[in-house]
């Protein structure tokens, strides 16, 4: 399977699927929403899928400055780990239905509460380096340290489902 390229895709607001019954819901936000964010939600989907996973989850991600695609770099990392980025794309903070979310993950480095300022939910915040621009190497490290928190903050939802005890860690 080869690396798609990074074309501009069309803006579409993307939907949690209400309908499809209680679901934890997880929005990522970056700068631009073609790297970090699109990682981290690519995870969620992927690990929430796996036999272990044992999480009704859906995760959505978006960019304070949208750059309207997702870099070759994200995609190639990501297929390296074969993790499908299938049906993601760049998009706003405007495209996402706050009141849905239960935790917002802040990887933009900007404070907490300056991203989506009237959002109720949890919120993490994630040092996770932008790897934008940088080498492969880059991209690497910053998928593989996704994934670990990644695999924590899934985890912590699920002790926290019904029959748990535990609160997501921040």
């Amino acid at each position: 399977m080869g690396v798609a390229a990074a074309v501009p895709r069309p803006q579409a607001k993307p939907v949690f699927r209400p309908e499809a019954g209680p679901r934890r819901r997880i929005a990522f936000v970056c700068v631009g929403n073609s790297c970090r964010s699109q990682m981290a939600e690519a995870w969620v989907r992927h690990l929430a899928r796996s036999p272990q996973g044992g999480l009704e989850v859906e995760a959505v991600s978006a960019g304070i400055f949208p750059l309207g695609f997702i870099t070759p770099e994200t995609l190639q990392v990501m297929e390296e780990k074969e993790v499908s980025l299938e049906g993601q794309e760049s998009k706003g903070l405007e495209d996402i239905d706050w009141k849905l979310v239960e935790v917002l993950v802040n990887m933009t480095g900007l404070p907490g509460r300056s991203v989506v300022p009237g959002f109720l939910g949890k919120r993490m915040e994630w040092r996770v380096p932008d790897p934008y621009g940088q080498p492969l190497r880059t991209y690497r490290k910053v998928r593989d340290q996704l994934e670990r928190k990644v695999e924590r903050l899934l985890a912590d939802l699920k002790k926290s489902s019904p029959g748990g005890t535990a609160a997501p860690a921040s």
